[in-house]
């Protein structure tokens, strides 16, 4: 039994999206692989259908061209989608758009169990129901979905919070973004929040369970 779990969360470092697809992974106890898309250069879908249609997988050239192959021999998959502004970030969208390689004249991943882990500052919710249309359009099982809302904006990293009046932390909490220190504390992490433990814990769980029930068949 193979996994391939996917993180969309920020470049250059291992943010709360990339440590609950990795969590995920880990406890289902299966063979598994990592792959931070932020990390590789690709586009979306380029409309080339006459190239996926009769493989019924995405063939397109580019760093993420082989996943999609490795995705359909998966037998399941753990899917990190950041949030940004409301919505999954652009990178989610580009590789998802990409499974349209999978719909010709059937579904060539009808079935193919999924975890999903949301991750964004705040307003998830909207997201979450985008990813989860897309997914449905291709017959995909989603078996859980862990949500994480970290309450920490990206203008603590950004280092213009002072001086900015029109960010999430302007927004949060008002002119004291303006005199705010950031220190550690202010950026939270899913680990400490026992309500998303037990979430991650359940996700993999179900994951585990349903694979079992697969081998046992």
């Amino acid at each position: 039994m193979k996994i391939i779990g996917f993180s969309t969360g920020g470049v250059g470092h291992l943010g709360n999206t990339d440590r609950m697809v990795q969590a995920i992974l880990d406890q289902s106890g299966y063979d598994s692989e990592f792959v931070k898309l932020t990390d590789l250069a690709f586009t979306g879908c380029k409309g080339c259908v006459d190239l996926c249609a009769t493989p019924q997988v995405c063939l397109l050239d580019d760093e993420a061209g082989p996943y999609y192959q490795k995705m359909k021999d998966a037998d399941a998959v753990v899917l990190g989608c950041a949030v940004y502004g409301g919505s999954v970030n652009a990178i989610t969208l580009s590789f998802l758009e990409r499974f349209y390689g999978y719909r010709h004249v059937d579904l060539a991943i009808k079935g193919k169990p999924f975890v999903l882990a949301v991750c964004g500052f705040r307003n998830i919710e909207n997201a979450v129901e985008q990813v989860q249309n897309i997914l449905k359009r291709q017959g995909i099982n989603v078996l859980d979905l862990v949500q994480y809302l970290s309450s920490s904006p990206p203008c603590l990293f950004c280092g213009r919070h002072q001086e900015c009046s029109i960010g999430g932390l302007y927004r949060m909490i008002g002119g004291k973004a303006h005199t705010l220190t950031v220190t550690p504390d202010m950026f939270h992490k899913w680990e400490d929040n026992f309500i998303t433990v037990e979430a991650v814990e359940a996700a993999s769980q179900k994951l585990k369970e349903h694979l079992g029930a697969v081998q046992v068949r």
